[in-house]
This record gives structure tokens, C-alpha cells and sequence, in this order.
């Protein structure tokens, strides 16, 4: 049976102007129409959603996510087994969708069970492509090693993805795509969460890298490159990559080479600022993650203020970007829109172009040209919000203003209909 969403203003995700009274349509899952009421007649017999007075949106498009749980807390996590960790996970899965987010790439800890048993209705959340794990060299970002000379296995259904040299890489490279990798996630760069390096610290060399992406595209899959520190950008740029996942110390040289290479990049800028603030108020954040790691935190901070302008220029000068969170176990559950508001403020874009970066540029990023749009053939993501977020796009934080959530023509959140 078709379903009608009419009365609302409608925002389809391309950047056009907004409808004013528009309908979309949907039957089996996909969008058949979509348009001023005027032009787009509503099918005998289909179901109506009143969205009067609110905008219509596509479902927005998490282009980094980490959805699957690990305890904040080491040792509680050391002493969780596997099944009661995959049962966590199942929660935030739920609570991304509930947000607004309909489709997400897992930037690493989610397998192809997570992806399938979602795609199945077994458990409810966004619709996943997964890279499994992050591939890290010996000591990097991703190798889970800790001083007291054990390596922790965060996610045990997972294989190890620590590799060093050209071959290493390779064969691990061709592991994860067996395992059903939709594309390859590779460390190039320290993390501001490592225990054991630097986050500027370059990982991997050009070499190194290049193999993983050629070796991704022999299956034609994509690689997607943790990179904070300028070195580490500056090698993943030259390998070739796919999209550049927080990127904050790039400079005009790597701008420049992404520009004319049609490097992706995903700013996850809310991260840092939101971290700081959670270990400031929430008590139940572990206390080791209190002191070094803040003082850390903090330093990024600041040295991220002096980045803004460069960034807008990037932007201006149309570095591609795709909405990105870094959403985790620890962070950003359930609040990946905040990504929003910070990109209108230190990226400098309007918030229609943020809009277009959560949905059809987030589309085009990861290569699925179906989502991301309310045009006819795309599936039936849609959003429908109460107020105007191209006014001020921090009402699509507010969960309570999302009436519903739509992903591939199935209802999960309706106040519609109430």
C-alpha cells in the first residue's frame, strides 16, 4: 500500500529550494514521487501522513560511526564477554536511527552480522557498510597494545588487523574484504584516544597505503584513512585515497591535491569539543579517562580554533565533505545531528549545504547514488522535523522535534499519525 507524506515543506537533499506544501510518495520501500502538491497526485487508497506546519527531509547519511560497545571502563570491558558486548551494541544501533540517522559507515568493530541482522529487521538500526576493523601498523593507532605488555582484543569477532610492510598489508587487506568489507578502514596517523603513540605522529607509508587502496579496488572498494596529523595526511593523500576522516591539520598543499583528486573529506569536528565536555560532567565516565587525556583533549582544542579559517577556505574552494561524527561506545550516542552546528560554524557552510553533506553528498561519498534524496527511485529514508532547520539546523538535534523516522519505506518513529 502507498504511503503519502503531504503538507510539509519540503527540503528533497539535492540543494534546490525548499517546496513549500509538498508530497512524497512512497510504495514498496522506494520513492515513486515527490514534488509540489500541484504536481504530484496521491494514489487511491494510500496511507496519509499530515506533516503540516514541519519540513520533510531525506534520513541523513553517519559517514563515521563506531557502533558497536566497549565498557568506558578498561577493566569492566576486560571482564565483559563477547555476547553481553554484541547485546550492548544492539542499543547503539537503536539510538543512532532514533536520531535521524538511516544509513551509516562503520569505521571499524561492526562485522557483516551487524550489517545483515539490520538489514533483516532482526535488530533495529541505520543501514550499515562495515570495514570490520582499523588497520593499523605495529604500535599505530589500532594496535591495542598497552604497557603492561598485553594486547587487547577490543571486539572478538573480529581478526586481527595489525600489519606492517607492503605484504602484510596486502594479505589483511584481502581478509577483510573476504569477511565481507564494504570498504578499508587504515590508520595513517596517531589518535588523540592512544595509548602508545602520538596523534601526529605519521603511520605507514605512502607505500603501505597505496597497497590497501589498490588492493580495495581490485574488488572495487574504497579506502577511508584516519588522519589528524599533517604528515599522515600528507601520505594518504598522495596514496590515493578515498575520504579523509578527520583531516584537522591538513594544509593549502593537501587541500590542493584533494581538490584535484576528489579526496572526501569527514571533518568529525564535534568530537573533540564533546569529549571535553562530557569528562567535565559526567561522573560516570571512568576517572582514567580524567587528567592526561583531558589536558590532551584540551590542547587539540585549541589548536583546532587556529585551523577555522583554513578550513572555510577549503570549503570555499570545494573540498568535498561528508557529514561524519565519530560516533562511539563513548560518544555521541544517539547525538550525532550536534555534528551539524559546528559544521555551519567552522566550516562556514550554510545550512542547506550542510543538509546536502548529510544526505546526497554523504550518498555520493560512500557510492550508493539510491540514498540521500527524496527523488523517485531512491528508498524511502525520510525525516519529518518540527520547525525549519534552514533557519537554525540545531533543531534537528532535538530529538523530540523528529515526528518521523522513515528507512526504506519502514515507520520506526511516527508521531504523524497520533
Amino acid at each position: 500500500m502507498a504511503i503519502a507524506i503531504v503538507g510539509g515543506t519540503l527540503i528533497d537533499g539535492t540543494g534546490v529550494d525548499p517546496v513549500a506544501r509538498g508530497v512524497v510518495v512512497i510504495e514498496d520501500g522506494r520513492i515513486t514521487a515527490a514534488g509540489p502538491e500541484t504536481q504530484v497526485g496521491v494514489p487511491a487508497g494510500a496511507t496519509i501522513l499530515d506533516a503540516a506546519g514541519r519540513t520533510v527531509l531525506p534520513g541523513f547519511i553517519d559517514t563515521h560511526v563506531h557502533g558497536t560497545y566497549r565498557a568506558r571502563d578498561m577493566r569492566q570491558h576486560l571482564l565483559n564477554t563477547p555476547t553481553y558486548n554484541v547485546l550492548k551494541s544492539i542499543e547503539v544501533f537503536r539510538e543512532t536511527l532514533a536520531c535521524g540517522i538511516t544509513t551509516a559507515r562503520d569505521m571499524g568493530g561492526a562485522d557483516a552480522g551487524f550489517r545483515e541482522a539490520i538489514a533483516e529487521g532482526v535488530i533495529d538500526g541505520p543501514r550499515l557498510l562495515i570495514s570490520l576493523g582499523m588497520v593499523s601498523q605495529t604500535g599505530g593507532h589500532g594496535d591495542y597494545w598497552l604497557p603492561a605488555g598485553m594486547r587487547i582484543q577490543k571486539r572478538a569477532w573480529l581478526p586481527n588487523t595489525v600489519a606492517d610492510g607492503v605484504e602484510e598489508i596486502r594479505r589483511l587487506v584481502r581478509e577483510l574484504l573476504m569477511r565481507g568489507a564494504d570498504f578499508i578502514k587504515i590508520c595513517a596517523t596517531g589518535g588523540i584516544t592512544s595509548v602508545t603513540d602520538s596523534w601526529d605522529e605519521p603511520q605507514f607509508t605512502i607505500a603501505e597505503i597505496s597497497t590497501a587502496v589498490s588492493e580495495a579496488a581490485a574488488k572495487g572498494k574504497r579506502v577511508a584513512v584516519h588522519a589528524e596529523g599533517l604528515a599522515g595526511i600528507k601520505n594518504a593523500v598522495q596514496a590515493g585515497i578515498h575520504s579523509l576522516e578527520h583531516g584537522w591539520f591538513m594544509d593549502e598543499e593537501c587541500i590542493d591535491k584533494m581538490i584535484e583528486t576528489g579526496i572526501w573529506w569527514v571533518p568529525t569536528l564535534a568530537l573533540v569539543p564533546l569529549s571535553i565536555e562530557h569528562r567535565r560532567k559526567n561522573k560516570d565516565w571512568a576517572s582514567h579517562q580524567l587528567g592526561q587525556e583531558d589536558v590532551k583533549d584540551a590542547q587539540i582544542y585549541s589548536l583546532m580554533q587556529t585551523q577555522i579559517p583554513l578550513w572555510k577556505e577549503a570549503v570555499r574552494r570545494g573540498v568535498k565533505v561528508a557529514m561524519g561524527t565519530d560516533q562511539s561506545h563513548r560518544l555521541l550516542v544517539g547525538e550525532n545531528m550536534v555534528e551539524l552546528g559546528f559544521m555551519v560554524d567552522w566550516l562556514g557552510m550554510s545550512p542547506m549545504e550542510v543538509i546536502v553533506a548529510s544526505t546526497t553528498r554523504a550518498a555520493e561519498c560512500i557510492e550508493r547514488p539510491n540514498l540521500g534524496a527524496l527523488k523517485p527511485g531512491c528508498l524511502a529514508d525520510v525525516l519529518v522535523v518540527d520547525g525549519d532547520p534552514l533557519a537554525d539546523i540545531r533543531i534537528l538535534e532535538q530529538r523530540d522535534r523528529l515526528h518521523l523516522i522513515m528507512k526504506g519505506g519502514k515507520v520506526f518513529t511516527d508521531k504523524l499519525s497520533a
